[in-house]
């Protein structure tokens, strides 16, 4: 280094008997962290029937026909009841940081407070994760659409589209979850992207807004087939999470044993409700 000459001391001895000390930023580079849009784009109202309990049972009805009147013929009366659906509650789950109390007074920069955030993403891409692989399960009939590693096309589009238009399910409320990869395939679509095909609103800062009256969610955090991922077209009815405790972030003084520690944890359950109500699709890479 040319500017460590010249002086007596020279500047790395300085620097190594500690006369210029050594910087440590308080701006802290937090891990990458994945879109998790999931175990949110499902319906969530069943969970406050959970605030006791395992388990919480759905009746479920089913479709009736109509018959001709004959006159002086008693009406039979038809059973619109079927089996009933449930969500149980089967996870639960932690995580927790720690520091000691000297290590917090000496703390230059808020290692707690930063590692609370990183265990609370920690413990909802937990959920996400959880409810994301149920998602190839839906529409076991005729099961995921496509082959693994297709490139996403209109056509895939409108086929699944017409799947759930076929099986009957409403339009309010519908959503497309997909990859990264989707959404290059996707940008490459004029009718996608175009503000003329798409009411003058083009796609802007990597959000597709809403196509086919469906709302357009990107993640890294799907379910991974061979090629690709399991990506879905569903309205929020087809899966039905419950969450029953937390996420909860506490804080623990462990005096005893000289330890403060964060603990951020979870108890919750998902099941599939009404299969014909999403469609699963392969995605062109993971």
């Amino acid at each position: 280094m040319a500017y460590n000459t010249g002086t007596d001391p020279l500047l790395s001895e300085l620097i190594s008997r500690k006369f210029i000390p050594e910087i440590f930023s308080k701006d802290v580079l937090m891990h990458t962290m994945s879109h998790l849009v999931v175990a949110n784009a499902f319906t969530h109202k069943y969970q406050s029937a959970l605030r006791k309990g395992t388990k919480v049972w759905i009746p479920v009805m089913t479709e009736i026909g109509a018959t001709e009147v004959t006159p002086g013929t008693q009406p039979t009366a038809q059973d619109a009841s079927t089996t009933a659906k449930s969500i149980t509650i089967t996870e639960w789950y932690e995580t927790s940081v720690d520091v000691s109390p000297l290590g917090e007074i000496e703390d230059a920069v808020g290692y707690l407070a930063e590692g609370a955030k990183a265990a609370a993403y920690a413990i909802d891409k937990q959920i996400d994760t959880f409810v994301a692989a149920l998602i190839a399960s839906l529409n076991s009939t005729p099961g995921v659409y496509g082959a693994d590693g297709q490139t996403f096309t209109d056509t895939i589009f409108r086929a699944l589209v017409e799947q759930l238009d076929q099986d009957d399910v409403p339009d309010e409320g519908r959503f497309l979850i997909g990859d990264p990869s989707m959404k290059s395939d996707m940008l490459n679509i004029d009718k996608f992207v175009r503000g003329d095909f798409i009411g003058g609103q083009p796609t802007t800062n990597g959000k597709f807004g809403t196509l086919y009256n469906a709302q357009i969610l990107i993640t890294n955090n799907l379910a991974t087939a061979s090629t690709g991922n399991y990506g879905v077209y569903s309205h929020p009815s087809a899966i039905g999470v419950a969450i029953q405790k937390g996420p909860n972030s506490k804080f623990w003084d462990l005096g005893w044993q000289f330890q403060h520690m964060v603990i951020v944890d979870a108890a919750y359950g998902a099941a599939e409700l009404r299969d014909t109500f999403g469609v699963s699709f392969y995605t062109r890479k993971i």
